[in-house]
């Protein structure tokens, strides 16, 4: 049987995208390939998170030159193929060489879509603002999680503090969280403040947060039952949402030179000595425009999670989350909010690719 060709780029696309619709193909005795595509997004922990997803065949991540050669030569074996994430220009590559259907997942619509043969996303909302033809498969993030928690189920009293993926965040964070964290115990003594360690965070890191004075815990037990999280924008604040998990977004300004951008933005900050602080001053002017960033309040189009973002101290860091802390009605409202915009998604979004790509990909031929 030919495999599914799976591609993907940086760490919420491989984990939160990628990994539900891989282990759903798994659990149909379905061969899998892997491609890794170049991305400014990327950890550079790609690579040793994938091999642990079980796939059949596992490449990349290439230079252009490499990404080109392998897309075709996996598309030429491959009964059908599924981007998520990336330049759909690797995707149409890929399967115009062997002349197999293109289907891709996305939460905004992107350029080529169009010559896609099917194209998923998760909300019905994103699927109406993406155009003709996009199904509302559901959220694969979704998929990722045990479900919300239950109304009677007591949250534990912590705080779930998420630093983000890529290393040159984590390595602004340690410094600044370190600086936050006598506070917020000296505010919260019967609390316990966690750090999520990233499945993209290096073996050995848990130590150095140790050593800054905060508990260290995988994502994925970790994120079950927090009375509070505070994380980066991305894929992380849907799974909190869809465990109905009150959160608020930290971004502080002095991160700015640390964030990837991407197409023009991302070449004018990549200009040598010039370019970090060009980079910095257009993320100031866009978040100065306030515009949302967390996934679940730009679903809901307001702002249900607080975003902290500006020129913001440890300090002012700490005393944003111990308001919180001490806002235990906030808190449930927020968590019963973010449920309820979790429920907008159609359940099953992995099964409903799969089958999709069943219909459509055989794989006997």
């Amino acid at each position: 049987m030919k495999p599914v060709l799976i591609l993907a780029n940086g760490p919420g696309e491989l984990w939160d995208w990628a990994r539900p619709v891989i282990r759903e193909l798994n659990r149909r005795n379905r061969p899998v390939s892997l491609l890794l595509l170049p991305c400014q997004f990327a950890s550079g922990e790609e690579r040793r998170v994938a091999e642990g997803l079980g796939v059949d065949d596992l490449r990349g991540p290439f230079s252009l030159a490499g990404t080109l050669k392998n897309a075709l030569s996996m598309g030429r074996s491959a009964c059908g193929v599924l981007q998520l994430g990336g330049d759909l220009l690797w995707g149409r590559a890929a399967a115009g060489a062997g002349r197999r259907p293109l289907l891709c997942y996305a939460y905004g619509k992107k350029k080529g879509m169009a010559r896609c043969d099917r194209v998923f996303t998760a909300f019905p909302s994103m699927a109406e603002a993406m155009g003709r033809g996009v199904e509302p498969a559901g959220d694969l993030a979704r998929d990722c999680v045990d479900g919300c928690r239950r109304p009677d189920e007591r949250p534990e009293k912590s705080v779930l503090i998420f630093p983000g993926s890529r290393a040159a965040l984590r390595e602004f964070a340690l410094p600044f969280l370190k600086e936050a964290a006598p506070l917020l115990k000296k505010g919260a003594p019967q609390w316990e403040f966690k750090i999520a360690l990233s499945p993209f965070s290096p073996p050995g890191e848990a130590d150095k947060w140790r050593d800054a004075g905060f508990t260290p815990a995988a994502w994925s037990e970790a994120s079950k039952n927090p009375s509070l999280a505070v994380t980066q924008p991305g894929t992380n604040t849907l799974e909190l949402m869809h465990r109905g998990v009150p959160f608020c977004v930290l971004v502080p300004f002095a991160a700015a030179r640390q964030i990837p951008l991407s197409g023009l933005a991302g070449m004018v900050a990549s200009i040598p000595l010039a370019g970090p602080a060009l980079k910095e001053a257009w993320l100031r002017r866009r978040g100065a425009g306030g515009r949302l960033l967390a996934w679940p309040n730009r679903i809901a189009g307001r702002m249900i999670a607080p975003e902290l973002v500006g020129d913001i101290t440890p300090v002012e860091a700490a005393e944003a989350v111990l308001k919180l802390i001490n806002d235990e009605p906030r808190r449930k409202a927020m968590g019963e909010a973010l449920a309820q915009i979790s429920s907008l998604a159609p359940e099953g979004a992995a099964a409903r690719i799969a089958d999709e790509i069943e219909r459509m990909a055989p794989g006997n031929d």
